[in-house]
């Protein structure tokens, strides 16, 4: 499967253009992320008679809005490439010549047709994370037990749904990327007959197909890269405060938002640039599910590793 995307990503080396643009203008993002805390801890932070309220609020618009951006530039850059490899997976193979430039169709129906499909699923997992941010913030604040351990087990709970919702996401983006599907047609389930489960334009969401192919273990998404890569960096950025001694820090009331702010960092740019093998690999699974006949065109001896072992 990795010899498969790999092989598609040196046709098309726009693939690889897209993922490092997402990675600049995510740090872009990041940088102006990061000037924005400082100066309003500079401008909100209250005195010894004020109270922290509206510095409070704005920190929590703050992690909203940072989450939310990271999330639609991920899923941008994730629908731009499935895009391409759906286009060279069922065009490819049949006479037909897949668009001389399709990183660029793909792109521009990401950011017009199906921008707002993006933002919305993304929206949840951007929810999500605050509540957990809130919760996390809220169980270093209280004195009992009892509480944290209730904070905790939430928390817990809380991690294993956004887990899901961002593994599920990245599927019915790819449905979005092929179909141009709005995101509530392509994340909901329904039942449908086998006969049905052919390409077409009123293809059913992604699961009921995987579900109905057979192949259940699609791919175990392992963020243990992207976490290292988050704690390295978070751990560079504490080593810089406590060498450095930066002016703006000199009571140390900045380091731990310092370094959450550069353990997200990691983990965001991580992420971004991994996307384009994660998606031409999630995007031949949906493919294969939805028309296993074209993998045979294109790919046949990975058709034929595929049909012998189907729950592998």
């Amino acid at each position: 499967m990795l010899r498969t995307v790999t092989s598609i990503t040196r046709l098309y080396p726009a693939t690889l253009v897209m993922a490092f643009l997402s990675l600049l203008f995510q740090t872009a993002y990041n940088f102006l992320f990061i000037f924005t805390v400082i100066g309003c801890y500079q401008v909100y932070y209250p005195g010894p008679q004020d109270s922290a309220t509206r510095l409070n609020v704005v920190v929590v618009f703050l992690i909203f809005s940072f989450y939310w951006t990271t999330q639609v530039i991920f899923y941008v850059t994730h629908t731009t490439v499935a895009g391409v490899f759906a286009s060279y997976y069922f065009l490819t193979g049949l006479g037909q010549q897949a668009p001389r430039n399709p990183t660029a169709a793909s792109f521009r129906r990401a950011m017009t047709t199906s921008f707002g499909s993006i933002c919305f699923g993304a929206l949840f997992v951007a929810v999500l994370n605050l509540i957990r941010a809130l919760l996390y913030d809220a169980q270093q604040q209280v004195d009992t037990p009892c509480a944290a351990f209730v904070l905790c087990l939430v928390q817990c709970c809380l991690g294993y749904i956004q887990a899901l919702l961002e593994y599920f996401n990245y599927y019915a983006y790819t449905q979005v990327a092929i179909y141009g599907k709005d995101f509530c047609t392509a994340a909901k389930v329904r039942t449908m007959e086998p006969s049905a489960c052919q390409h077409q334009e009123n293809a059913s969401d992604t699961w009921t197909l995987i579900k109905d192919r057979g192949i259940e273990a699609i791919i175990n998404d392992n963020l243990t890269g992207g976490i290292l890569t988050g704690v390295l960096t978070a751990l560079f950025g504490y080593l810089y405060l406590v060498i450095t001694r930066p002016a703006y820090n000199a009571g140390g009331n900045l380091t731990p938002v310092l370094v959450l702010i550069s353990f997200l960092l990691g983990i965001s740019m991580f992420g971004t640039v991994a996307t384009v093998i994660q998606s031409g690999v999630a995007t031949t699974f949906v493919c294969l599910a939805e028309d296993p006949e074209a993998l045979r065109r294109t790919k046949p001896e990975l058709y034929e590793m595929v049909r012998s072992n189907p729950f592998v």
